[in-house]
């Protein structure tokens, strides 16, 4: 039973590790950084349901602002936008340093 147990262990711990190397190298990509960051966690306060109008607003390479807005997970489903403050680590992957929110108004088509 102990050999079971451990092994169950052991290929969770794998599995979990394996998991955070690959999501680590995909974090390369700014894009995929931001929308990893604000579409997945279950505690992630800024989670949103559908990235909508990402811009960026500035970039050198080592760090950037990224503006989007979303679907908001949490009930009612508003309309919210963030800026980001990323920046690059010395292994060139992106990491969310700041997350501000922005007041988005909605916009009405003129009759």
């Amino acid at each position: 039973m102990k050999k079971l147990v451990s092994a169950i262990i052991l290929i969770t711990v794998t599995i979990i590790i394996s998991k955070n190397i690959y999501t680590s190298n995909k974090c390369t990509d700014i894009d995929y950084a931001v929308t990893h960051y604000f579409t997945t966690g279950i505690f992630n306060k800024y989670k949103v349901y559908d990235m909508q109008d990402m811009t960026t607003s500035f970039s050198n390479g080592a760090v950037a602002f990224i503006k989007f807005e979303g679907i908001s997970s949490r009930s009612p489903h508003r309309k919210v936008g963030y800026t980001v403050f990323l920046e690059k680590n010395n292994r060139g992957v992106w990491k969310v340093k700041k997350v501000y929110p922005a007041q988005v108004t909605l916009q009405q088509d003129a009759f």
